[in-house]
């Protein structure tokens, strides 16, 4: 009797469970074409159990790929394990996703389950799978075309019905020209290939996306129905995100917590935006112009970020630079530099801010 899970691109088994868990909506955000097209071609291979490669820059949100992917099939009731490979050290990488069996190294106490036995029956994401060892891809390729493993210091061979989505942030093509990842595991795992966009080319996506993050952060700072100001709206639409939607996210979750009204102004935002739209205002032709233009930029911002945490904190320079997030050298510089007067915010009355 052959015990091998069935061949891919089959629709995947479904449990009176899985059958009717609910399928959640997706987390994520945007109607770009590309980002929509990808959502309906991720949402077509979802339930079956073809093996899914999901490549992008980091930070664009291959998680929440993975999850969507997971949430609409006949598995989602079923176990979910992640894994990021590149966390894993490279001596445990095989005990940590086959398991071990008592003894089978020192300090082997006892038997380990490992990733795979424990998404039986479910879905696994290995997320930069780029990382994976060269003994454990040859593991893996075992996995996936037999549905067989062996724990760490066994040879009895396992079985798995396992459903795998990878992740990868590099050109795993490159990686095998290198030598350092194999060709015949890529070929397995590039079934159905997702790319992930990066932000910079869905930039009509940052409002929508700004307005979630500051509605999500601002409950968890205790300031419900924050929302970002237009004038702030202008910089984060400017800038390309090298960081993806985290770095955005990241933009928002910090002036979520040094904005002291209801609204993310442009004085809350970080200096790299404030540079992208001094580098979009300069007209075509103009480029000597620009370091003029990025100067004057730069310099209205920090001088109100300076003013702003003198205020906030009565002129107290100590808890001013902590509000910041700059050095007491570094603020005391900005001061000078801008000749603004920091006695002039400090009130005996005023209630200073909690840090």
């Amino acid at each position: 009797m052959d015990l091998r899970p069935a061949i891919e691109n089959t629709p995947s088994q479904r449990s009176p469970s899985a059958s009717y868990a609910p399928r959640p909506a997706t987390k994520i955000i945007g109607s770009d074409p590309a980002l929509l097209e990808l959502i309906e071609l991720a949402e077509k291979v979802a339930d079956t159990n073809a093996t899914v490669l999901i490549t992008g820059e980091s930070g664009t949100g291959k998680e929440l790929v993975a999850e969507l992917i997971r949430d609409r099939s006949g598995r989602r009731g079923q176990p979910y394990v992640t894994v990021n490979c590149g966390a894993v050290p490279e001596a445990l990488q095989e005990s940590e996703f086959f398991g071990h069996v008592r003894g089978a190294f020192t300090g082997a106490v006892e038997r380990k389950i490992g990733k795979f036995e424990r998404a039986d029956g479910g879905t696994i994401f290995l997320d930069e799978i780029s990382a994976m060892t060269p003994s454990l891809q040859v593991g893996l390729l075992r996995t996936l075309q037999t549905g067989e493993y062996s724990p760490v210091g066994s040879s009895q061979a396992h079985f798995c019905d396992v459903r795998l989505i990878a992740a990868a942030n590099c050109d795993l093509t490159q990686r095998m020209r290198e030598g350092s990842f194999r060709s015949d595991l890529y070929y397995r795992l590039n079934i159905i290939r997702l790319e992930v966009p990066p932000l910079r080319d869905r930039l009509g996506d940052v409002p929508v996306l700004s307005a979630h993050f500051a509605k999500s952060f601002g409950e968890r700072c205790g300031k419900p129905g924050l929302k970002v100001s237009p004038e702030a709206l202008r910089l984060l639409t400017a800038y390309e995100y090298p960081g993806n939607v985290r770095e955005l996210e990241n933009f928002i979750r910090r002036a979520a917590i040094l904005c002291s009204g209801d609204s993310i102004r442009p004085s809350h935002l970080p200096a790299e935006a404030a540079n992208a739209v001094a580098a979009s205002s300069v007209p075509d032709g103009e480029m000597e112009d620009f370091q003029v233009a990025k100067s004057r930029v730069i310099e209205q911002f920090e001088r109100s970020y300076v003013t702003t945490a003198l205020s906030r904190c009565g002129g107290i320079i100590s808890r001013a630079a902590e509000y910041a997030g700059l050095s007491e050298r570094n603020l005391h510089e900005k001061i000078k530099r801008y000749g603004i007067d920091a006695k002039s915010f400090r009130d005996p009355h005023r209630r200073r801010v909690s840090l």
